[in-house]
């Protein structure tokens, strides 16, 4: 075997499986079914919930490293605006065919509630009423990572000349500090699906990760399992802390925050413990390159547009129910959603004309 097709499987099977790991955390976080984060006054029942929320909240965080690390590969044998034009013949065209698709769906719940009587302000005031959906989808759903990421990116290539400067690193990474210090005096909107500069210091990392690759790994083979383990342990129950602490001293500020400095040291430590872990062989038949995608483009529009006619007829709703019962129905929806949500990217993937719709 030659030397380039074995630094190729170093590069990307690990990517191929941290892909498939980050896109069931996502899709495990949105399919929850919890009430606002003070409904729980039992300590029993609020440390189900903030375990439950921030144990596969490393998703975001991964993605954009992972995503860096193909970045720091390809930087020197492409353009600025060639890498630009190939992310956005691969990103954004899927992103914004599947919004149209989102926003087909809920105009044809708005007609259906108008035809029955209902009082519809999307119809009365259609530019009002498209353009609160359209910043809903962007801003509210897991559709703002393309924007960002595409943001991001840019802002990278922008930079390109000190891509590898450790000035750079700190000032990107003082933004996104700046994101988590925000957190508790808001002197800006503080969800993290705005914040513009709070990402691209990961995808930095993952740029500098590529580049002392071969001594990454010299380290992590001589790292015993063990004490990624108990890190990783340690830094979910800090996590799970600070979003108890956020909640208890009254922030207007969303308590699981992925942009929150625990979930920042979490999701790095987590990296790094999956990484070591290795990558399985099961999941490269999955074919995670082809489908996380699609996936992520295709889970949110089943979460708010499918499963509501599941679970509404069986009143199954997170009204009367313990944190206990309520993590089940978050596993529920998530097996529901995540395998309907591969079988339509797999059916798409099967056609040549239509392939494009699911990205890569």
């Amino acid at each position: 075997m030659s030397t380039s097709i074995q630094k190729e499987k170093i590069n990307y099977d690990f990517i191929d499986s941290l892909r498939f790991i980050a896109i069931i955390s996502i899709v495990l976080e949105h399919s929850y079914l919890w009430p606002e984060p003070k409904f729980f006054t039992d300590v029993y029942e609020q440390s189900i919930q903030l375990f439950t929320m921030q144990v596969f909240k490393f998703g975001t965080i991964l993605f954009y490293i992972l995503a860096g690390f193909l970045i720091g590969d390809k930087i020197h044998t492409t353009t600025s605006l060639q890498y630009l034009k190939r992310r956005f013949d691969g990103t954004f065209k899927p992103w914004l065919f599947w919004m149209v698709v989102f926003l087909i769906f809920i105009y044809a719940n708005f007609l259906v509630i108008y035809l029955k009587g209902a009082w519809s302000p999307v119809f009365d005031q259609p530019l009002w009423g498209f353009g609160k959906q359209l910043y809903d989808i962007i801003v509210n759903t897991s559709f703002w990572f393309i924007l960002n990421f595409l943001g991001s990116i840019s802002i990278l290539l922008i930079f390109r000349r000190y891509l590898y400067s450790w000035k750079l690193g700190l000032f990107l990474g003082a933004c996104s500090l700046f994101y988590s210090l925000n957190l508790y005096h808001e002197w800006i909107f503080s969800q993290h699906t705005t914040a513009v500069l709070g990402f691209v210091f990961y995808l930095w990392l993952g740029v500098i990760l590529h580049k002392y690759f071969t001594e990454f790994n010299v380290w992590i083979k001589k790292c015993p399992v063990f004490p990624l383990a108990l890190a990783t342990a340690i830094m979910l129950f800090v996590s799970c802390w600070e979003s108890y602490h956020l909640i208890q001293i009254g922030v207007k500020a969303d308590p699981y925050n992925t942009l929150r400095f625990t979930n920042i040291i979490y999701s790095i430590v987590s990296f790094v413990f999956l990484y070591k872990l290795g990558n399985p062989l099961w999941i490269k038949k999955l074919n995670p390159r082809s489908s996380t995608y699609g996936i992520h483009l295709i889970h949110f529009i089943i979460i708010v547009q499918i499963l509501p006619t599941i679970f509404n007829p069986l009143h199954i709703t997170s009204a009367g129910k313990s944190s206990l019962e309520l993590v089940f129905i978050q596993y529920a929806r998530f097996f529901i959603t995540y395998f309907a949500s591969y079988f339509i990217v797999y059916l798409i993937n099967k056609s040549n004309k239509l392939k494009w719709i699911v990205g890569q």
